[in-house]
C-alpha cells in the first residue's frame, strides 16, 4: 500500500478531514501507483510513505523502504529505468 503525507508550509497533513485534501492526496496516490507500474510489486510489499512538500519547492523524500528499493523508486520518479545500476 502506498501511504501518503502532504506537506504544505510546515504543515503536514497525514489525516485527510479537508475534502480537498483528500482529494489531492487520492490523486496523487493514483499518479504514484501509475508512475511506479513496474515495480509496485514490490512497493506493496514493503512499509514505507511517501512525503510530498506542496511549498515553493516542491519534492518528493521516500521514506521506510529498504535501500534497494529507494533506489529503484527514486529511480523511477526521476524518469530512469528503476533496474539501471
Amino acid at each position: 500500500m502506498i501511504q501518503i503525507t502532504l506537506s504544505y508550509k510546515n504543515r503536514e497533513v497525514i489525516q485527510f478531514e479537508d475534502s480537498l485534501l483528500a482529494q489531492i492526496a487520492e490523486n496523487t496516490r493514483r499518479l504514484l501507483c501509475v508512475l511506479l507500474e513496474d515495480i509496485y510489486d514490490l512497493v506493496a510489499k514493503e512499509k514505507g510513505r511517501f512525503r510530498i512538500y506542496l511549498d515553493h519547492h516542491p519534492k518528493i523524500e521516500v521514506e521506510g523502504f529498504s535501500k534497494g528499493l529507494r533506489d529503484k523508486i527514486e529511480r523511477t520518479l526521476r524518469g530512469e529505468s528503476a533496474y539501471d545500476c
